[in-house]
């Protein structure tokens, strides 16, 4: 997909818990109410092999089978946005990852929860470089052709 100079793309996850809450179309809302547009969309089960493949620096890690098992619960919705800086943008507008001390007005702070067992419940996922974005569209999309991924 050919962008134009200074437009960016970025892989947006609804996860499971934003889903099964029906944050979907407010999520969607405040994407295109900035003014970035989506250009793929899609729900679906994430298989293990995504997960370890968008993952990669916490496979090894003692907690990977939680974030597995999370990811895991029921579908995510996979989105591609575009638009002029749109990954420091919707960085901003997700929130820190800790849903407890994202500010109120973010995604995190508005529909993110932690629970008493220490579980945290953040809602979206999305790609933090460039380099990044390309590497999950392809995990996410890989029925795009090269020239859409």
């Amino acid at each position: 997909m050919v962008l134009k100079v200074g437009k960016q793309r970025t892989l947006i996850l609804i996860k499971p818990d934003g889903v099964a809450h029906q944050h979907i179309g407010e999520i969607i809302n405040r994407i295109e109410r900035k003014g970035y547009t989506i250009d793929a969309l899609k729900v679906t089960q994430a298989t293990d092999e995504q997960l370890r493949l968008h993952y990669p620096d916490k496979v090894d890690k003692s907690f990977f089978p939680d974030i597995v098992s999370y990811m895991k619960e029921g579908p995510i919705v996979a989105m591609i946005a575009s638009g002029t800086n749109v990954i420091v943008a919707f960085h901003s507008m997700a929130g820190i990852t800790n849903p407890t001390q994202a500010a109120p007005g973010t995604i995190r702070g508005d529909f993110g929860r932690e629970w008493p067992d220490g579980k945290i419940r953040n809602v979206v996922h999305s790609s933090d470089s460039v380099a990044c974005a390309e590497r999950e569209i392809k995990i996410w999309f890989p029925e795009l052709d090269q020239d859409q991924q």
